[in-house]
């Protein structure tokens, strides 16, 4: 029989966490299609406001991208270490991988390696922004135009 499961259940079903992905990145694309409707008919310099589902993805992720772009344009380049220690300053010392940050090229993830899919994780393997992770970071940023990083 299988298990149910409940509020008391710590546990998720298989594929959960995939749904959420394509949730959120539906969410992503949803939010360009309104931007652009809004450009195409003349809106207020052709910025929509944003979802509730896409303010709480930026209030949850928008500081690591940001800090990650402000890296990346300081020092023109991130390796996985650099990331690491971002991610270590952000979090805490027990961190050892963000999963949920990274993904291929178009998934809709923050980041990415330059490595093929696969390949084991090294701290001096380059690490880039995607484009779905410098839109969540200048989000950010325009909505924290005081930050100042630790």
């Amino acid at each position: 029989m299988a298990k149910r499961m409940g509020a008391d259940d710590n546990s998720t079903p298989d594929g959960l966490d995939e749904i959420v992905r394509l949730l959120d990145e539906a969410a992503v694309r949803l939010g360009e299609a309104q931007r652009l409707v809004s450009r195409l008919r003349g809106g207020e310099d052709g910025r929509s406001v944003l979802s509730s589902k896409e303010l709480a993805r930026i209030d949850k992720v928008g500081e690591v991208a940001y800090r990650h772009w402000r890296f990346i344009k300081d020092h023109g380049s991130m390796t996985l270490g650099d990331s690491l220690a971002i991610r270590r300053q952000m979090y805490g010392e027990n961190v050892r991988s963000t999963a949920n940050l990274f993904g291929t090229k178009g998934s809709g993830a923050l980041f990415h390696r330059t490595t093929p899919f696969g390949t084991a994780r090294r701290d001096d393997q380059e690490v880039r922004m995607t484009e779905e992770g410098e839109r969540v970071a200048k989000l950010w940023r325009d909505l924290h135009p005081d930050y100042q990083a630790n």
